[in-house]
């Protein structure tokens, strides 16, 4: 059987693309989730994880179906350098910070338990990063400058709602839920998706962006997060840690709409945080 889409290298262009990625990770990547997010741990942790290369998988799909080489890989690791991978790895730390100093503060949090419990699970830090390699190279560096005719807010609504959609399977299986208030988890999760989306949309907006920085990052800011939780969660909403992650969340993002209201600045001018997210687009 052939298999036939209605885009090809003749009728292609950059929203059709964009289009046809969202319609194919979407329902591959169900395909694997919805069965592996009720399925016992260990092979619903299988199909779950092969679901998240779906992305990937995707792009590689589409650069073959429609003969193109956009994305140029190897140029991915010709820019790593070894103050771009201090700030990614700094990055969730800042992210985090109000939290921690607030618990810190009221004695609820214990430091060297959390040094403790990150030497414990340290490869996951490795699986963290693969997988959101996977998912950096579809809904990033593939999807992003698909949409860049469109303005900033468009784009990033867009992405967010669809990337929260993307992970409707495990949201409604309940998967990491520690929640007893089952429309406080689902909120939390669309408030997290489309408050994290601005940012690592504007990460990857930059002339220079490279997937594998923004997979340390994610990675790291997820792995800054399961640390945290080994000391006990609750309510998304009403727990410290959930209210203030919003908050500080919602403050990010501000910041870096502010940002593109004052347009190009003099180099003496342009913040630390700009020099981390400048304003120029790249092709």
């Amino acid at each position: 059987m052939r298999v036939t889409l209605p885009i090809n290298s003749q009728t292609t262009s950059p929203l059709r693309e964009a289009g046809m990625f969202a319609a194919l990770t979407l329902a591959l990547t169900w395909l694997f989730w919805l069965p592996g997010a009720f399925m016992p741990a260990a092979l619903g942790n299988f199909l779950l994880a092969i679901g998240s290369f779906v992305p990937l998988g995707v792009v590689i799909f589409l650069e073959i179906w429609l003969q193109k080489n956009s994305l140029a890989p190897l140029n991915w690791l010709k820019t790593i350098t070894s103050r771009a991978v201090i700030v990614a790895l700094l990055m969730p730390i800042f992210i985090l910070m109000p939290v921690l100093l607030l618990r810190f503060y009221q004695g609820t949090l214990e430091i060297g338990k959390l040094v403790t419990d990150a030497r414990g699970i340290w490869f996951s830090f490795v699986v963290l990063f693969v997988l959101a390699l996977a998912e950096e190279v579809g809904w990033r560096a593939y999807l992003l400058p698909r949409l860049k005719t469109l303005p900033s807010y468009l784009t990033n609504v867009i992405v967010g709602v669809v990337w929260f959609v993307w992970q409707m399977p495990l949201v409604f299986a309940g998967k990491y839920n520690e929640s007893e208030n089952f429309g406080n988890f689902f909120l939390a999760m669309l408030f997290y998706s489309m408050l994290i989306t601005p940012f690592l949309n504007r990460v990857a907006r930059r002339a220079d962006y490279n997937p594998i920085l923004s997979a340390i990052l994610r990675a790291g800011l997820q792995f800054s997060v399961a640390v945290y939780f080994l000391q006990g969660r609750a309510d998304p909403l009403t727990d410290t840690f959930g209210t203030l992650t919003i908050l500080w969340l919602v403050f990010l993002n501000l910041i870096l709409f502010s940002q593109l209201w004052q347009g190009k600045k003099p180099p003496a001018e342009i913040s630390e945080l700009e020099r981390v997210m400048p304003l120029e687009i790249g092709n």
